[in-house]
């Protein structure tokens, strides 16, 4: 064969070292006339540290110490040889200068050349240029971010911890104080009052941890809208309040109002009414009771106007048991219209319960007769089951003109009370209250009926009965035998007698 293969050349160690080519030396750049080491030809782009060599340009360079055993990736030892003088390794950049022995010398920066010493320690490369790595940026990104997560946690706390000192204050609660809430008072009202009074020190923050009902946050307060109402009324109430235990005060109501209790009974006239009321409430005043009595804005609905002053309110105001404020115990009039008030509404009641019975339609009898008829049926029956039935005989007295004879009334029109004995001057004294000789019933009523006799007078049993006698009925004490006709009421009379109760 003619075509043999090339024996391949043997590089020198300085040859395989900087990677140049034998045969194509790179040509040395001509060096600046200036004497400080400068490179001819700055590199355009930032390159890694190398190793420089310094030798002499004058004559061989002088003896140095021998290098490194070196080995390629086989294991083979490299050979080293000298270099020829003014040859540059390919790529190399020439630097001229003169040592501080005036000698002449020419730097080799080979980008080639394995750094004889780690470029981290190279010290004597003054021209070294340091470039930022890459992670530089992302590590100023996370100071920065850290630093507006601190910023913002640091003002989240101080804004929780702010806003926590109001909620639950420092120290102990205060004094107690008196605060009224007026009716109709919003929540801003009253969380306005409280700060104010120095319950709580903030109303702003109250009002939103109301309407979060508790749970206060700084990204969720503008979505709450629970709504707090408070009762109107007298409270006592430390300062210097948690919110919760002030709610918790607030809601426990306001303070119940100190009443005096006394009850007023059945079947008393006016002038017994104000003996009675001076007796059970020592506030009350006798000329203010009597002043209030004649008063004409003291009135009830079911009451004549044409009926004397005096007799004005006669059989209207309710006999019960009432519970009185503490500030009322001594206002009269006061308490005299709400016993004419509780009378208006407790006949409406009967009204719309039972009714009118159609003998009241039919004699032609006024709300105010039916009043005067119950006053009658309170004074003279001394047992409930006794009331419908008499109710009944007195309005078939009325049917047939008859007088009535009932005794209260001529108890009340002798001015005596029902405790009294009664004369025959009694009976036959004209009166218009007197029913033995005035017929028909009594221009007002005889005394302040209570409910039952009320309720008998709008619905009557029924029957024919005209007359009664206390005979203590079927075994019952007070009870009348009621009867239809004369001989029967006769009758009657005689157990009467027997009784001891008929004169």
């Amino acid at each position: 064969m003619n075509d043999q293969q090339a024996p391949k050349k043997k590089r020198s160690l300085g040859t395989f070292l900087t990677g140049a080519v034998d045969d194509e030396p790179t040509p040395p750049p001509t060096p600046p006339s200036s004497v400080s080491a400068a490179p001819l030809y700055p590199p355009a782009r930032p390159r890694r540290p190398v190793t420089r060599v310094a030798r002499p340009v004058s004559a061989a360079p002088p003896p140095a110490a021998a290098p490194p055993q070196l080995t390629d990736p086989s294991g083979q030892p490299f050979v080293p040889m000298a270099l020829p003088d003014h040859q540059a390794p390919p790529g190399a950049v020439l630097v001229a200068g003169v040592d501080e022995q005036g000698v002449e010398y020419v730097l080799e920066d080979d980008p080639h050349a394995l750094p004889m010493v780690d470029p981290r320690y190279d010290v004597d490369d003054k021209n070294w240029v340091r470039y930022r790595t890459s992670w530089g940026g992302f590590l100023r990104l996370v100071i920065f971010v850290l630093a507006i997560i601190w910023v913002v946690t640091t003002a989240r706390g101080r804004i929780y911890g702010w806003v926590d000192a109001q909620i639950e204050p420092d120290g102990e609660p205060g004094d107690l104080i008196e605060l009224t809430i007026p009716s109709g008072a919003s929540t801003n009202n009253v969380a306005t009052l409280l700060e104010n009074e120095g319950v709580i020190s903030n109303a702003t923050v109250f009002r939103y941890w109301l309407r979060c009902e508790g749970e206060l946050s700084i990204t969720g307060f503008l979505g709450c809208d629970a709504e707090r109402t408070f009762q109107a009324g007298e409270y006592e109430i430390p300062t210097n309040l948690a919110f919760a235990d002030a709610v918790a005060v607030l809601d426990q109501g306001p303070i119940p109002e100190i009443f005096v209790d006394f009850t007023i009974p059945e079947g008393l006239r006016l002038t017994e009414l104000v003996e009675r009321l001076l007796a059970v409430n020592t506030n009350f005043d006798r000329a203010d009771l009597l002043e209030a009595l004649r008063n004409p804005s003291l009135v009830s609905a079911y009451a004549d106007p044409t009926v004397p002053t005096d007799l004005r309110l006669e059989g209207t105001l309710f006999p019960a048991t009432y519970d009185v404020a503490e500030e009322d115990v001594a206002d009269e009039a006061r308490f005299l219209q709400r016993m004419a008030d509780t009378f208006d509404q407790r006949y409406e009641n009967l009204l719309g319960e039972v009714g009118r019975d159609p003998a009241i339609l039919e004699l032609g009898l006024s709300d105010y007769d039916v009043i005067v008829v119950a006053s009658m049926i309170e004074r003279e029956a001394r047992v409930d089951v006794d009331r419908p039935l008499m109710a009944r005989a007195i309005y078939n007295r009325l049917a047939r003109g008859m007088p009535l004879e009932i005794d209260a009334t001529v108890y009340y029109a002798a001015g005596k009370s029902f405790t009294e004995t009664l004369f025959q001057s009694d009976l036959d004294a004209e009166s218009p209250w007197n029913t033995y000789t005035t017929p028909g019933i009594p221009p007002t009523p005889i005394a302040a009926p209570g409910e039952a006799a009320l309720r008998a007078a709008l619905a009557p049993a029924d029957g024919e009965m005209i007359f009664w006698a206390r005979t203590d009925e079927n075994g019952i004490v007070g009870a009348h035998a009621f009867s239809a006709t004369l001989e029967e009421h006769n009758e009657a009379v005689a157990r009467c007698r027997e009784l001891g109760y008929c004169g």
